[in-house]
């Protein structure tokens, strides 16, 4: 006799076997999901090699939600970019720059493409003119078929006005920032900005900034600033605008530009009644004009905490009068073993000044400074180089290098995270050449340097990186201001 005991457990039991059916049948889904994919992707790698160089002419493009961008800009950037496809994958490639651009240029939140034909196009070549048409050829031996291709662009508006707040720590200091923004304002990639920003070290910084695309590949901007900001033992005041326009050319293939003007009023003031002299000399006001250029090469994966590629950068500013800046970058990032697994990245900076006026010394703002969290480890901020009391001076020429080794976490549940281990030595020199002669800056230069070595945990986030090392400098000068232990760091850029 069976009773409510036994009606329970076979119920269980059927509940049970039913759950295990449902698992697999979800297993052998996921399965046959998997195995389309695969077959889409392989049906598409092979539509793309065999097609790859098949003549296209692109009659007409169709834009979808083309409002949200003026009819002149938008037409502007179709014919500079699909309109001029001559094969299929010419089209593709043209298609993801067209992307590109109208997305890292502001005119729109997302771009999709799809593609249309209206058939295959037949140039007779034996006539002196040839015009295309539609209908089979008579004869095959002297006609050229084209494939009429209409892209289809559909675009997603941009939410125009934004606002965020928020809080930055890291380089020795922690400040509090609020940024007002307006995208896409005229409907041609404008873009109004507005930054305020207060802090322990920068006391209060205001910038009202537009920027513009000129074109699909050169971009104009325009600032007015005001910031105030401790730097050692002095306030410093600059209030001054600045203009520039660069170059946004596809990175892998070309070198890129920039070229910008500034001018500044600045107010110097010795905040303390140890300043030194040296502090106590640049103490005033003074008007600063300067003339910048840049060329950059960068094949990076990625700008913050990149996994492979290199990246080279000159700079050299010109300040009628004043000096004439030169400096340099240039990093190499590469990756090994199964998912980007280990990574180790090399980075190589240096630059050098010349002071037109022996007898008045460089404002230290204009100088190069070495030492910090994001800069040559286990030193303080500006703590390397030349110094005058407690007061750091900076330098007129400096060389300064970091390697650093990267690995995953070595836990299965943390492998694929943004985490990483981290190795590093960093090492720098930097001196006050004093009109000397450039072999004696080039063999001060090349001895005597300030290193550190050390460990640490990374975390590699899209909008910054964040460090936590604990490391210990190796050798010193007298005058640097060392720091054994741990140190936190939160920027875009590491040594």
């Amino acid at each position: 006799m069976n009773g409510p005991a036994s009606d329970n457990e076979e119920l269980e039991t059927r509940i049970l076997e039913a759950s295990q059916r449902s698992s697999k049948l979800e297993e052998i889904d996921l399965e046959h999901q998997k195995v389309l994919q695969n077959q889409q992707l392989l049906y598409a790698k092979d539509l793309f090699s065999n097609k790859a160089h098949t003549p296209v002419h692109v009659s007409s493009v169709v834009v979808n939600n083309a409002e949200c961008v003026r009819p002149s800009v938008l037409q502007n950037y179709l014919d500079q970019t699909i309109t001029r496809a001559t094969t299929f994958e010419h089209l593709c490639e043209l298609s993801d720059i067209l992307n590109m651009k109208l997305i890292s240029n502001g005119l729109v939140e997302n771009c999709t493409q799809t593609l249309d034909s209206r058939g295959v196009l037949h140039y007779e070549l034996q006539d002196s003119d040839p015009k295309p048409s539609y209908a089979t050829p008579h004869s095959t031996g002297h006609t050229v078929s084209v494939v009429d291709i209409v892209p289809i662009v559909n675009l997603q508006p941009l939410k125009k006005i934004s606002a965020k707040t928020g809080t930055n720590i890291g380089n020795g200091e922690g400040d509090g920032y609020l940024q007002l923004q307006w995208r896409n304002a005229l409907g041609g990639g404008e873009k109004f900005t507005f930054d305020a920003t207060k802090g322990t070290k920068t006391h209060s910084s205001y910038l009202f900034d537009y920027s513009q695309p000129l074109s699909p590949w050169w971009l104009w901007d325009c600032s007015v600033y005001k910031n105030s900001r401790s730097l050692g033992n002095m306030e410093l005041l600059m209030r001054g605008t600045r203009a520039s326009v660069r170059s946004a050319f596809e990175k892998h293939k070309h070198l890129n530009y920039e070229l910008g003007v500034e001018s500044l009023w600045r107010s110097t003031q010795a905040t303390s009644t140890h300043s030194s002299d040296s502090l106590l000399l640049l103490a005033g006001d003074e008007v600063k004009n300067s003339l910048s250029h840049s060329v950059f090469w960068d094949t990076r994966d990625r700008p913050i905490f990149p996994l492979a590629g290199s990246f080279y950068k000159l700079t050299n500013e010109l300040s009628p009068s004043k000096y004439w800046k030169c400096f340099f970058e240039a990093s190499k990032v590469k990756s090994w073993r199964k998912n980007d697994f280990f990574t180790a990245s090399f980075t190589l900076k240096g630059g050098y000044i010349n002071n037109f006026s022996a007898s008045k010394p460089l404002h230290i703002s204009d100088k190069f400074h070495n030492g910090g969290s994001n800069d040559v480890r286990s030193f303080q901020l500006m703590g390397l180089g030349p110094k005058d009391l407690h007061d750091s001076l900076g330098g007129d020429a400096f060389v300064s290098y970091g390697v650093s080794l990267f690995s995953r976490l070595p836990f299965k549940r943390w492998s694929d995270s943004n985490f990483r281990l981290h190795a590093f030595f960093n090492g720098a020199r930097l001196i006050n050449t004093n009109g000397d002669q450039l072999k004696n800056c080039i063999s001060s230069l090349a001895r005597e340097h300030s290193t550190s070595t050390g460990i640490g945990l990374v975390l590699g986030h899209p909008v910054a990186r964040f460090e936590l090392n604990f490391g210990i400098p190796l050798t010193a000068h007298t005058s640097d201001s060392a720091r054994k232990g741990f140190q936190y760091g939160i920027g875009l850029s590491f040594l």
